[in-house]
């Protein structure tokens, strides 16, 4: 009888494994994408985040309402388990002290004599209310992480455009006293505008220290977005601790084209600078995460999600208000076709991405504790464009690449080698063996919103944010197929 159970046992096994391996053909993707864009939740859910709960700077009371929120939203799908993880964030405030001024007699005289210098602008000149004054505001936000000002900081400009730049005129002695704006902009040769960006972004990081070392009074950013307007991108910097702290700004990319024209017409030009953002002592936070426990290897993890925290500017809609919702909504999908997975499946909303990485280090250090082994993380971060394919780990990618005819029809047959994110690297670093990818919408429209006030759900094509959790989802299946 024993002997008898065992056997009905492993053939019911067997044929779970036959229709588990079957459903991860055409037609399960073509599900899918059908319960995705004729029932999805995605949009809906967006929509509720942004408009209800807006930003989620970390430590905020913003983020807190948002943490509560996606709680209750996750509960109300029961899925196996809905849970947090505690984590200690980091605490930057802004204030509505914060502003930049412009003294300029050529510009007062050219506003006066009813000229336009477009070429300063791009296309943005037209929305800017510049009239003769005795100074102009300026579009700048401060970066996230700056100190405050003791009142006003005035000075002259100085432009640099590397940091080789900067050391000649720092050991010229002409940058002491100075407000020095970091005008390095995107690479337009450059097709993947991620790359462009990460070719700029370190102006920003160190720019202050940098500065600082020659005696800037303070620093100025051109915003990271391959765009010329008039919306300020705001972003993380990291002070060096053996040199004095200034304040730094990001300005919209049109203003730095001015500021830079200016410099060159006008000796006399002068900056004024107010903030008072400040950083307060660390605050409980949390990732929250919902689970589909794994019909065979239970013990077994595959992660994909993106972070939930956003800058305080717009309503962190792309970034990454819409890789939250694709994690979720490829969760729901697979929950609303029966989907039985035989790992388990866990959506991760992680908690202070934007400056600090808190909440990833957090979760791969507990999973390191109880021994948690993850065969594979996916992380999307990249807005909620169009999808076209994924950044995969060479530990996966040949295994992937057999099933690229499945993905064709949906425009994400793309599988770049590399794959990961800074959320699920520290996962990588507990564990060599998990495998990483990432989530590749289009890139061409992100550095427009990224960062910035512009970053709100009227930007999230419905569509479009649809397509990506769809692809997601089919990406789950196939890990969770292939893998052991």
């Amino acid at each position: 009888m024993i002997i008898r159970r065992c056997f009905f046992l492993v053939c019911c096994a067997a044929v779970s494994l036959s229709l588990s391996a079957q459903q991860v053909d055409s037609l399960f993707v073509r599900r899918i994408f059908d319960e995705a864009l004729v029932n999805g939740h995605s949009y809906q859910r967006l929509g509720e985040l942004c408009k209800t709960i807006g930003h989620r700077l970390s430590g905020s009371a913003q983020a807190e309402k948002g943490v509560a929120w996606a709680l209750d939203m996750l509960r109300s799908y029961r899925f196996d388990s809905v849970y947090t993880q505690d984590v200690i964030v980091p605490v930057w405030e802004r204030s509505e002290t914060e502003a930049l001024w412009l003294r300029s007699k050529a510009l007062s005289t050219q506003l006066r004599n009813k000229h336009k210098p477009a070429d300063y602008l791009c296309e943005a000149f037209e929305e800017l209310p510049l009239k003769p004054a005795a100074r102009y505001r300026l579009q700048a936000v401060a970066l996230g992480g700056s100190v405050g000002t003791s009142g006003e900081v005035k000075g002259k400009i100085i432009v640099v455009n590397s940091k080789a730049e900067l050391d000649s005129l720092g050991k010229a002695g002409r940058i002491k006293g100075a407000f020095v704006l970091f005008n390095r902009s995107f690479d337009e040769r450059l097709i993947n505008t991620f790359a462009a960006y990460g070719s700029c972004v370190g102006q920003r990081v160190n720019g202050a220290s940098e500065a600082a070392r020659f005696g800037a009074a303070a620093v100025l950013v051109r915003s990271m977005t391959n765009r010329c307007d008039l919306h300020a991108h705001t972003g993380v910097m990291i002070y060096d601790d053996s040199v004095p702290r200034i304040p730094a700004m990001a300005v919209a990319s049109a203003i730095a084209n001015l500021l830079e024209r200016l410099q060159q017409e006008d000796p006399d030009l002068e900056l004024a600078m107010q903030l008072g953002c400040r950083t307060l002592p660390d605050r409980p936070s949390h990732n929250v995460i919902a689970a589909t426990r794994g019909a065979v290897f239970p013990n077994r993890i595959i992660a994909f999600g993106g972070h939930f925290d956003s800058w305080d500017q717009g309503e962190g809609a792309h970034d990454d208000g819409a890789g939250c919702m694709h994690a979720f909504e490829a969760l729901r999908i697979l929950k609303a076709l029966n989907y039985q997975p035989r790992h388990t499946l866990r959506c991760v909303f992680w908690m202070n991405e934007e400056n600090g990485l808190r909440g990833a280090k957090l979760y791969a250090r507990e999973a390191q504790r109880i021994g948690e082994t993850h065969v594979a993380a996916l992380e999307s971060d990249r807005g909620g464009f169009t999808p076209r394919g994924f950044g995969v780990d060479t530990l996966i990618r040949k295994k992937l690449l057999p099933y690229s005819y499945l993905l064709e029809p949906y425009g994400i047959a793309t599988l770049e080698p590399g794959g990961g994110g800074a959320d699920i690297g520290p996962l990588k670093s507990v564990d060599p063996s998990v495998a990483l990818l990432s989530f590749l919408p289009d890139p061409q429209r992100y550095f427009d919103v990224h960062h910035a006030e512009t970053d709100v759900f009227e930007n999230v094509n419905r569509r479009e944010l649809e397509l990506g959790a769809a692809s997601v989802a089919v990406m789950v299946v196939l890990l969770d197929q292939l893998l052991d």
